[in-house]
């Protein structure tokens, strides 16, 4: 055997005595375990724009580019009966009789809707926040929609499962959300959160490793 051909058996043997690396996810699963994890950080808390600016830096370190998105959402769950709206856009949407009557659960008192994120490639919506409707008493998921544009003519987008109903407005004027936006991504703990779980998300981890690994880090939720 040549010196080449040695070296090539060498190199063979070596990998086949090495673990296999984990495969990489292919890009939509990628965010898809990454809006889950922050999701499953945040939990049924409302900080739709902290989760959002969180999801961001996170796929800022995998290569994607996210960009917040001000909605308002209208919300029926079936198994509970509740009707609900996010933002003034979902707000007027409803019988006048019917936003009279509904409790003011907003913070501070303000209708400052929703944030969402928003991928061109691949064409998806990320909201890692909805499971704040637990505090209604509502079941939701953090969620993923795969959309036909992230600039629908109609302004919408739609999503259902297990008898859960959601109707995203874009409200692209409404900017109440944004600055906390902006000031969560600029956080240094949670630039080194989202570094920890995107390498986490690229090196094929458990997602369930991927979140204890950040809850029992030194680092804190944001």
């Amino acid at each position: 055997m040549g010196k080449g051909n040695r070296n090539k058996a060498a190199r063979a043997a070596q990998r086949a005595s090495s673990p296999a690396a984990p495969a990489p996810r292919p890009p939509e699963n990628e965010l898809s375990a990454a809006v889950i994890v922050v999701g499953e950080l945040f939990e049924i808390e409302p900080d739709c724009a902290s989760a959002a600016g969180l999801l961001a830096e996170v796929g800022a370190h995998l290569g994607y580019d996210l960009r917040p998105r001000p909605v308002s959402v209208l919300i029926h769950d079936q198994p509970t009966g509740s009707i609900l709206a996010m933002g003034p856009k979902a707000t007027e949407k409803l019988p006048v009789a019917q936003r009279q009557s509904m409790e003011n659960h907003r913070p501070n008192g303000k209708d400052t809707g929703h944030l969402v994120l928003t991928s061109d490639e691949p064409s998806i919506v990320l909201d890692p926040n909805m499971r704040q409707l637990g505090t209604y008493g509502v079941d939701a998921p953090s969620i993923i929609i795969r959309v036909k544009s992230t600039q629908p003519e109609s302004g919408e987008w739609q999503f259902s499962s297990k008898g859960l109903s959601l109707l995203y407005f874009l409200d692209e004027e409404n900017y109440a959300l944004l600055p906390l936006f902006e000031q969560t991504r600029r956080d240094p703990n949670v630039v080194a959160i989202a570094r920890k779980i995107g390498e986490g998300i690229r090196s094929g981890l458990d997602l369930d490793t991927i979140i204890s690994s950040v809850r029992s880090s030194a680092l804190t939720k944001p």
